[in-house]
């Protein structure tokens, strides 16, 4: 289970301009925070999902290959969780890649409109002060809609990344499944003469039960990661709440920011004239 995570603000409280970076980073901390528990190695979304499964390839294929294909018609349902686990690297780092493209032109514009300030610097007065004081707030509200994109993307890239590395997880157990089989079938079936059959027929049944356990041990770790991007889903709709909220501020910030520079067109001459 992951740590329950904080939703404070950065900022809150402090009386200064209030940021969400504090829960955003909380949101992101927690969808890395589910790797140990569901693939047993930290996961973060940072770099690129690669998958290291060719899907194409089927790991009961080497029962054919070994001439002991008769027995897939009794484990052959333990091919199911791979099918449960396809996933497409190149579609995911396609969307979290775009996420954080994204991200980054936000950021930029952050800091285009903390650059372009400048412009009012000889703009005195308790009208400059809120006017300044609202326009840094708008910066920052861009730079936390810039991080909450960023962490969508890090929720995202998250996801796919545990997707694809527990198919490679239940990979490596059936494919070690197969392995233990095919040896203990060739001895089953060296000793059929012997036993007049008896051999193999105890050997579908041992494999019936091996096949089973690690069936079970699959299904434990699918059904981690199906609460583990449940969880990514609800800190997802977060994310979203946090960049709706901010859009709406962005939409009242339009207008004063238009007001604000209207007020400042017009006292300059007013201030000029004073000299």
């Amino acid at each position: 289970m992951t740590a329950p995570e904080s939703y404070l603000t950065a900022t809150t409280g402090a009386g200064v301009l209030d940021s969400y970076a504090g829960l955003i980073d909380s949101i992101s901390r927690g969808a890395e925070g589910e790797g140990p528990d569901i693939v047993d190695v930290a996961v973060n979304g940072i770099g690129a999902v690669a998958d290291t499964i060719d899907t194409a390839i089927d790991p009961l294929a080497a029962l054919l290959n070994a001439g002991i294909g008769w027995l897939l018609e009794h484990i052959e349902w333990i091919r199911e969780p791979l099918d449960k686990l396809l996933g497409n690297p190149d579609e995911i780092n396609a969307n979290t890649t775009q996420l954080k493209q994204a991200a980054a032109q936000i950021k930029q514009m952050a800091e285009q409109h903390r650059a372009d300030l400048g412009s009012v610097a000889d703009w005195q007065g308790e009208a400059a002060d809120a006017y300044r004081k609202s326009m840094l707030q708008l910066a920052q509200e861009l730079d936390d809609l810039g991080h909450a994109t960023d962490g969508t993307a890090a929720v995202v890239g998250v996801s796919g990344n545990l997707v694809v590395l527990l198919r490679g997880i239940v990979f490596g157990l059936i494919s070690s499944l197969i392995s233990w089989l095919i040896s203990k079938a060739i001895m089953a079936g060296a000793a059929a003469l012997f036993t007049a059959g008896g051999s193999v027929a105890a050997f579908i049944g041992l494999a019936v039960v091996k096949a089973t356990a690690v069936a079970t041990k699959i299904a434990g770790k699918i059904a981690k990661l199906i609460s583990g991007l449940v969880r990514n889903g609800e800190r997802l709709a977060k994310l979203a709440g946090v960049m709706e909220t901010l859009s709406k501020n962005l939409g009242r910030f339009s207008m004063v920011g238009g007001v604000g520079q209207m007020v400042y067109e017009g006292a300059k001459p007013m201030s000029m004239g004073g000299h």
